[in-house]
Order: C-alpha cells, then sequence, then structure tokens
C-alpha cells in the first residue's frame, strides 16, 4: 500500500517554486481606467492609485496616450482609486468592486484647477463591455443570503444557466456537453479528478464538500467564450477565488441543524406515505477567523466545516412486498438471523482550510494557501444488502498550492502557481469471506468491490502579461504530472449465488464466481495497477481594443495528454490474434479545425455601441476546446488484458468434479452457510475460460468541441438587466467501448439485428476497443433578468434556457460496458443525449424586509423531463450485454430516449435575521427550507419485459422531500 500525502520535501518545493515567475487560470480581476478633461479630450500622464481596501496592497500606474490604463492581475475585492495630473483637480475616494475575472471599467472627468467639479461616473457598469465569455456571477452576498443544503459552493452553479448534474455519476455537466468534460479550478489550480472525473474528491457526487463554502470568497461559471487561458474541458468551467485574511480580525461561529421531526411525510399519489429519512439526523458546524499577522504585509485566513450526518437502514431480509419469515429451527435461517438487522449509514465530513498571504511590497504577493478534507460513508448500503456486505466509503483530500504574482513593470506582469494535490478512496471488505447473495431475500459477506486507491497530482502554471495601450498579451505554459495507485480485484474473495431461499435453505447454490490471477500473481495482485502520466498546455492570448466600440479577442492553445507506455494488447488482426502485449496508448494533441496546425484557436469579438452609452454589450465567440480522458480507462486496459486475471463461474457440473481435491467446495446439506468455501488459487483441473479483454484504438484522441455563442446585454436605468445568449457546439472524439468481437448480425423475429452466438475470434469472448468516434451537438438559447439597484431591498437573477441536446453515446467514463444497442451501427443510436432537458428555468433573488429586518432568500430550479430508453434486463440480441436492448414494437425499434421523465420544480427558501451585539458581531438566525412545497412530480414509466412486450407503466416519482434547516451563525 502507498500512502498518498504531502510530503516535506513537497513542501520545500512549494516555498521554493515561489520564487519564480509565472501564471495562468486567471483567479484574478482587471480595470480600465479611462481619463478624460471637462470636455471629453483623453488625458495622459495622469497619476492612478488603486488601494485594496482589506490588505491596503496599492498599485499605481499612469494612463497611456488615449488616457487609458489597464491594471490586470488585480486581487479580487474591494478598492478605492484616486487620479492626479498637474493642473487639474485630483479625484480621489472613488470606490470600487472588481469581481472575480471582471473587467469593471472606471470612468473619470477631471475638472482644470480653475474649474470647480471633478466628475467620476460608471464606477462599475451593469454590463461588462470587456468581458467576452458568457458567464454568471455567483457574489459573496449570494452565498450567505441563498439556501443552500450541502455547504458546497458548487451547490449554487445549478442556479446559473445551461448547468445540470447529469444522472450517470452526479457530476456537473455545462452547456451540454458530458459532465466528465466540466473543469472545476481553484485559485486558478486544476481541482479534477483525473482518473473518474468530476471535481477532486466529489465521489460521484457522494460527498457534501470538499471545500467549505466558508472558504470561497466568490466563484463564476463561464459556459461559452473562454479564452485560451482556459482547457481540458468541453467550453464549460467554474473558476472560484478563495478568502484571505484583511487588516482587521473577523471571523465567524455557526452551526445548523436539520431536526427529523420537521423533515416532511412524502405524499404518495395523494395518499400520505411514510417518512423516507427514517431517524434522520444532520448537523453542520463549524468556524472561521482572519486577519492580520502584520498590517498591510501578512495575512492570515482559516476555516473548519464539519458535518454529522445519519440516516438508518431498516435492513431486513426478505423485500417490502415480501418479507422473509425465518426459521430459526434450521442453520441457514440461523446464519442470516445472525447477520441481519438495521444499521446507520453515516455521511461525515471534515474540511479545514488555512491561507497566508504575505505582501512585501506595492510589486509583489505570495500566497500559500493548504485544504484538507475527509469523508465518511458506507458503500453499497442497499436495502437488500447487510451491513458485513458494505465497505467504509472513505473520501480523503489534501491540497497545497503556492502562488506569487510579481508586477515587472507597469506594462509587465507575472503569476507563478504550483500546486501538489492527493486524495485517497479506500474501501475496505467488513469480512473476507465470500459474498453470499440470494434472490429477492439480500446479501452477506465481503463485498466484492474493495479496493486501494490513491491519486498524487504535480501541478506548475506559468504565464506573463503584457499590457500596452490599446491591447493585453498573455504567454503561459502548464505542466501537470499525475500519478495513480490503485488495487481492484472484484470477486477475489469469492461470490456465491442462490436463487431463492428454498435453494440457500437446501445449501443449492446456483454458481460460484472467483477471480485468480494469471502468470504467477495473486488475484489481488492482478488488480494492482501503479502508473504516472502528464499534460502539458501553452497558450497565447490577446485582447485588442480595435477603437471605442469594439474589442478583438484572439488565442491560440495547445493541450497534450502524454498517457503511460505500458503495453497493452494488440487488435491489429482481430478475427485470429491472441492479442500480444506489443502495442501502446496514444498519446493526444489538440488539433485546429484545419487538420495541419496543433492548436485550438479561440476568437472574440465584443462590441459596445457608444449611441448607447455603455449599457448594450454584444459578444461573439467562437473556439475549439479540447477535453481530458480519464485515466481509468487505463486501469481497465492494463489489468484486463487477458494474461493478468480470469474469473471462473462454477456450476453444480464442475463442483462436482472438483470437490473431491477440495473437500471444502460443497454443494446441498454440507454448504458452510457461516464461513464459505473460497479457493486460495486457481484449482488444479481448472482452466481460464474464455474471458473480456480490453485495448485501445490505435487512433484514439481525445475529445473536442466547437463552439459558436452569440449574446447581446442591456441594461435599463431601472436598476434591470437584459440578456439574449445562443448556442451552437459540436462535440467530436467521444470516448466510447466498441466490441469487434462479434459476427455478422442477421435480422431476429421481432425486426432487430441478432448476433451468432460464435465468436470470430474463438479466443476471446468480448473484444473491447477505446474508440473516439462518438459525437453530439447541442443548440440552446437562455432569457437573462437581472436586477441589481443601489439601495433597492430587491435583488435577483433568472434564466430561461430553452435547449436541444442530441448525441449517439452519453455514457459518462463507463469503463466496462456500453449502453448502445448495436455497438457495430452507432448511428441508429443517434437521438436525445441523456442530459437533454427541452425547457429549464432557473434562478434566484433576495428580499430584505426593513421593518423586521428580515432577509429571505430564495432558489427556483424548474426542468423538463430527461430522456429514456425502454430497455429490457436481458440480452436479447447476442452481443453479452445486458440492458442496452430496447423494446421493439410491430418490428419496429422504439429507439433511444423515445420517453421523457416527469419534469420537477423544487423551490428552497431561506429566512434570516441580524442580531448586532457589541462592536461589529452579530448574530443571525436562520431558517432554510429545501422543497418548500414538498412537490412530487411524477410519470408512469414504462419497462419492456421481453423484446417485444412491456409492463404496466408504474407510476414513479422524482424529487426529494421538504426538509428544514435551523442555523445560528456568530460574525464578527
Amino acid at each position: 500500500m502507498r500512502k498518498s500525502q504531502l510530503t516535506s520535501s513537497a513542501f520545500m518545493a512549494l516555498i521554493v517554486a515561489s520564487a519564480v515567475p509565472a501564471y495562468s487560470q486567471s483567479a484574478f480581476s482587471q480595470v480600465l481606467v479611462s481619463v478624460t478633461d471637462a470636455q471629453g479630450k483623453p488625458l495622459s500622464g495622469v497619476v492612478l492609485t488603486l488601494r485594496n481596501e482589506e490588505t491596503g496592497q496599492v498599485r499605481t500606474s499612469r494612463t497611456e496616450s488615449n488616457g487609458q490604463f489597464q491594471f490586470a492581475n488585480m486581487a479580487v475585492g474591494p478598492y478605492v482609486a484616486s487620479a492626479s495630473k498637474d493642473g487639474y483637480q485630483s479625484a480621489s475616494g472613488v470606490k470600487l468592486y472588481l469581481s472575480l475575472s471582471g473587467s469593471n471599467p472606471l470612468n473619470i472627468r477631471l475638472a482644470s484647477v480653475t474649474e470647480r467639479t471633478v466628475e467620476v461616473f460608471s464606477a462599475l457598469s451593469s454590463v461588462d463591455p470587456s468581458r467576452s465569455s458568457a458567464a454568471t456571477m455567483i457574489s459573496p452576498e449570494n452565498m450567505n443570503s441563498l439556501p443552500v443544503a450541502g455547504r458546497s459552493f458548487l451547490d449554487f452553479a445549478t442556479l446559473t444557466p445551461q448547468v445540470i448534474v447529469e444522472g450517470n455519476r452526479g457530476n456537473l455537466a455545462i452547456a451540454g456537453q458530458r459532465g466528465v468534460n466540466t473543469s472545476v479550478n481553484l485559485d486558478g489550480a486544476d481541482n479534477n479528478e483525473s482518473f473518474f472525473g468530476g471535481a477532486v474528491g466529489s465521489a460521484e457526487g457522494k460527498t457534501p464538500f470538499t471545500v467549505s463554502i466558508e472558504a470561497v470568497r466568490e466563484f463564476q461559471v463561464v459556459t461559452d467564450g473562454a479564452s485560451a487561458e482556459y482547457g481540458r474541458m468541453g467550453g464549460g468551467y467554474i473558476n472560484a477565488v478563495t478568502k484571505s485574511g484583511t487588516n482587521e480580525y473577523s471571523g465567524s461561529l455557526f452551526y445548523y441543524k436539520r431536526p427529523q421531526n420537521l423533515v416532511a411525510l412524502r405524499p404518495s399519489f395523494g395518499v400520505a406515505g411514510s417518512n423516507t429519512l427514517a431517524d434522520f439526523k444532520s448537523i453542520q458546524q463549524g468556524f472561521s477567523f482572519g486577519g492580520p499577522l502584520i498590517k498591510d504585509k501578512l495575512f492570515f485566513f482559516v476555516a473548519y466545516d464539519g458535518q454529522r450526518k445519519t440516516t438508518n437502514n431498516n435492513f431486513a431480509w426478505g423485500t417490502s412486498s415480501l418479507p422473509l419469515t425465518l426459521d430459526l429451527t434450521q442453520v441457514s435461517d440461523q446464519v442470516l438471523a445472525s447477520k441481519g438487522g438495521s444499521y446507520s449509514i453515516p455521511e461525515d465530513s471534515n474540511v479545514f482550510f488555512a491561507r497566508l498571504d504575505w505582501i512585501p511590497n506595492a510589486d509583489n504577493t505570495f500566497t500559500l494557501r493548504y485544504n484538507q478534507s475527509e469523508f465518511k460513508g458506507i458503500y453499497n448500503n442497499g436495502s437488500n444488502t447487510a451491513f458485513e456486505n458494505t465497505t467504509p466509503d472513505i473520501v480523503d483530500t489534501e491540497s497545497l498550492v503556492g502562488q506569487w504574482n510579481w508586477t515587472i513593470s507597469s506594462n509587465l506582469l507575472s503569476e507563478f502557481r504550483v500546486s501538489q494535490s492527493g486524495n485517497s478512496l479506500p474501501r475496505v471488505a467488513r469480512t473476507s469471506i465470500p459474498r453470499v447473495s440470494i434472490s429477492n431475500v439480500g446479501s452477506y459477506g465481503g463485498n466484492n468491490f474493495f479496493r486501494e486507491y490513491e491519486q498524487e497530482r504535480f501541478q506548475i502554471q506559468e504565464t506573463i502579461t503584457y499590457v500596452a495601450p490599446n491591447y493585453t498579451i498573455k504567454l503561459g505554459a502548464d505542466f501537470n504530472k499525475t500519478s495513480i495507485f490503485e488495487i481492484f480485484a472484484g470477486t477475489a474473495n469469492g461470490s456465491y449465488s442462490f436463487s431463492n431461499i428454498a435453494d440457500f435453505r437446501a445449501g443449492n447454490w446456483s454458481s460460484y464466481d472467483q477471480r485468480f490471477g494469471l502468470g504467477g500473481l495473486t488475484a489481488i495482485q492482478s488488480g494492482y495497477f501503479d502508473t504516472s502520466g502528464q499534460e502539458e498546455a501553452y497558450f497565447i492570448q490577446g485582447d485588442f481594443r480595435l477603437n471605442s466600440e469594439f474589442k478583438l479577442g484572439v488565442g491560440l492553445r495547445q493541450d497534450q495528454q502524454k498517457n503511460p507506455s505500458f503495453a497493452i494488447a494488440n487488435f491489429d488482426n482481430p478475427t485470429t490474434t491472441t492479442a500480444p502485449l506489443t502495442a501502446r496508448i496514444p498519446d493526444s494533441v489538440s488539433e485546429s479545425p484545419f487538420g495541419w496546425f496543433p492548436f485550438d484557436p479561440r476568437l472574440s469579438l465584443t462590441w459596445t455601441p457608444n449611441s448607447d452609452q455603455g449599457k448594450t454589450v454584444v459578444r461573439l465567440n467562437a473556439g475549439r476546446y479540447t477535453s481530458r480522458t480519464p485515466a481509468v480507462f487505463q486501469y481497465q486496459v492494463y489489468t484486463v488484458n487477458g494474461v493478468r486475471a480470469t474469473q471462473i463461474r462454477f456450476t453444480s457440473t464442475n463442483q462436482a468434479a472438483l470437490v473431491a481435491s477440495y473437500p471444502g467446495f460443497t454443494r446441498g446439506a454440507t454448504f458452510n452457510y457461516a464461513n464459505p468455501y473460497a479457493f486460495s488459487s486457481m484449482p488444479v483441473g481448472s482452466s481460464a475460460p474464455k474471458g473480456d479483454i480490453f485495448t485501445f484504438d490505435p487512433n484514439f484522441k481525445n475529445p473536442i468541441t466547437d463552439r459558436l455563442n452569440l449574446s447581446v446585454e442591456k441594461a435599463y436605468d431601472t436598476g434591470w438587466t437584459l440578456g439574449l445568449n445562443t448556442v451552437y457546439a459540436r462535440a467530436n472524439q467521444l470516448e466510447r467501448l466498441k466490441d469487434i468481437n462479434l459476427g455478422t448480425p442477421t435480422v431476429g423475429s421481432d425486426g432487430r439485428m441478432v448476433f451468432p452466438s460464435t465468436r470470430p475470434n474463438a479466443n476471446f469472448a468480448k473484444m473491447m476497443m477505446y474508440v473516439s468516434d462518438a459525437s453530439g451537438i447541442y443548440q440552446a438559447i437562455t432569457l437573462s433578468a437581472k436586477f441589481d439597484k443601489s439601495n433597492s431591498p430587491f435583488s435577483g437573477q433568472f434564466f430561461y434556457t430553452w435547449s436541444v441536446n442530441r448525441d449517439n453515446d452519453s455514457n459518462e467514463r463507463n469503463f466496462s460496458s456500453y449502453g448502445v444497442q448495436n455497438t457495430q451501427n452507432l448511428m441508429a443510436d443517434y437521438s436525445y443525449a441523456d442530459t437533454d432537458r427541452r425547457h429549464v428555468f432557473t434562478g434566484f433573488f433576495n428580499y430584505f424586509h426593513a421593518p423586521s429586518k428580515i432577509m429571505s432568500g430564495v432558489n427556483i430550479r424548474y426542468s423538463s423531463g430527461t430522456p429514456y430508453s425502454v430497455t429490457v434486463g436481458s440480452d436479447i440480441n447476442g452481443d453479452g450485454i445486458s440492458g442496452n436492448d430496447r423494446l421493439y414494437w410491430l418490428g419496429m425499434d422504439t429507439g433511444r430516449n423515445s420517453l421523457r421523465r416527469s419534469s420537477y420544480t423544487t423551490v428552497d427558501l431561506k429566512l434570516s435575521r441580524d442580531f448586532s451585539l457589541m462592536s461589529k458581531a452579530k448574530l443571525t438566525l436562520s431558517a432554510e427550507v429545501f422543497d418548500l412545497f414538498n412537490r412530487m412530480d411524477t410519470f408512469n414509466f414504462i419497462r419492456a419485459t421481453n423484446g417485444t412486450t412491456y409492463n404496466t407503466p408504474s407510476p414513479t416519482s422524482v424529487g426529494q422531500t421538504r426538509q428544514v434547516q435551523l442555523g445560528v451563525r456568530l460574525s464578527f
């Protein structure tokens, strides 16, 4: 076992690396300052000063000949600006707030010393004329006032347009792309899980949070128009910055509880049902504290966030409709009685965050950030799973980021970032005895999916930024090395299956499966995977102000994924090959649409008509984006290669032949219920059956997405900003699995294509190849309405999106199987994607009721139904895959994703009130209601009973039951 940790040498590497200039993913803001005289003529040589009100850091420069200067790489936060020039009155005390990656224009008009007035206007525009991307900001105020169930800042992402939680792996999917192709950046560093996909530590949606919302200052969701700085994604990403200490000590203590007696009873089609969260307990608590160690120089910030949540699994043998009555006169039932009983399912998290910021002078800032999270749950906690058949589900993450921002001159800036992170996901079986599964009764024994998993990443990013009067140039590089260690050997301890309770009581198992190592390997050793790979990226981005109305952005980016060099199976002669280990996983590099140029092009054009006084902005974006391929596929081709492991299924026939040599391997009355037999090695006389084998297509390439986006925003004096955003995205080179060891199909009696039982290559069963020929098209129109007006008690953002998402494979890194009905005819599955949602309305608003001093925050989410296919659970077409065969009606395929689930609507409410205490301290009491209306949306789910018939449609519900969270928070 290898222990993943941030070693002292890694820590020193981060410190030493902080003395080298560089930059990449932006975690900063910028502001364009324009200064004119009273007649509107540009003033050059004006001394501009921006002072950060929180840290005291000062940036000073002079306007260029055009009367402008662009301040770049500015820390997010509140600033005070001043402007001075001989012969003119000075402007001072101009307040503005720089948000994440926002270019907020500041326009100053100076009067001569003989005049009386100084005019400052548009200190913070309602629309951002310099931003080219389609982005939605979630501010600190929103994160404090809006309801959030899981204390994760990512929960707010689904309030923004074109962001959903995909149903296969629980990842966030942005603007029609697969969830594994979404990128999450934290303080500019890569925060993505390169093996499984998704955010680091998210564990496919199981962990409530890995970064405390208490430590996040603000974040933005970008759906389109990402510049060349951003990559390894399908066009959409989430960019967040964390909090730092300031010149004032501040902090918080908080406690939130969801009482079980306030969980609503779930209506069941008009009849009140039982509470679905029996013995439900949920507590979230923590603190934050920050301030100066040395005023204006050295700052600290720390935060802790903990969750204690349990639900009770009222486990009982049998099903809810047919519970099992134990007969304790029988040994079999005595064993079941000893292994049954209810148990608690924990979902406990501990998250710790610490950050240091050192500002030795006006030109340099050093930052060191540490984040650690731990989640404890239970894996495989189904209603028919005994406690010993579960495993602890542990998710540990750790990251350390060092950063140096250096203002080399007023025109030349650099940022350097180096980070090291690690995460581990161990699952330790509670017992080593084989698993015993009884159909419609339950299972006990050891869990078949125990594992060890650790990932370590080391990343260096560097960018130089040059700011000229009318343009900005950025050059950057990114090096990312990931090491992965995993041991995963399903059924290494064996698994018995019984068809019913009668067979179990008689000891007559129907099958016994066990994994064995080959070539001298044990079963555990055969699942051993230890490798590393690296990714490199290079980009250049230029932003040019063509005139007062137009801004042009041009960028090039190259993403490289250099995969491990271990040998994999060669399928060059698929019908006769013995699959020698002579092939390699192909590397991947960006490709331009023109084919000969290894870069992803990015283009943007922003138009702000002077006639509308900066209240309207039109944005046009086009670009190509290259995603990374999850490394879980590498594990599969390494361990399932035909020479490392095999799995043998034993039946009554071969059991009878082996029992003489292995007397413990019994069936019938002598079956050992309490301690079933498992082989220590492959039994003599047995041979490895024809098994499945996996490899990569030699021409495999990483996914690419070509995106075109046109949007317009217009601000009104009333405080409203209205927007229209249109998107066209075409994804190609999407990963899927293809079985190349299938014969020529013929038309079956029901009209479907049926494959022959004989495989063309008799050496193997399925010959599975990872190919990159799947594709999809996404089209969307989003209408937005935002309200934000000074001194108004109301603010809000609302979005309606109409979209169509089509593809021929929606898998989220399915590493061992496929859902395509006919893997040889991919286009027959071209239809609505699993993530297709025709209508989506999301939004949030806040309202402060002055008489009662109560702040109301409301989240709204509506989505029309997602598509699904009418499938049968068995293998009808003979391809060896169960669950991908669709219903055929009157000789016709009913089609992929031809039916829809119900739409769903959720409304969450938060009511909070502040009570002032001494000095700047305040106590906040809050009540949050999730799924306020306890709404249950239902639809009639249809499943095929065989290839040509289907069951009676069964009413199925969508959504969660109402819960209430009460909170108290002390802040100072």
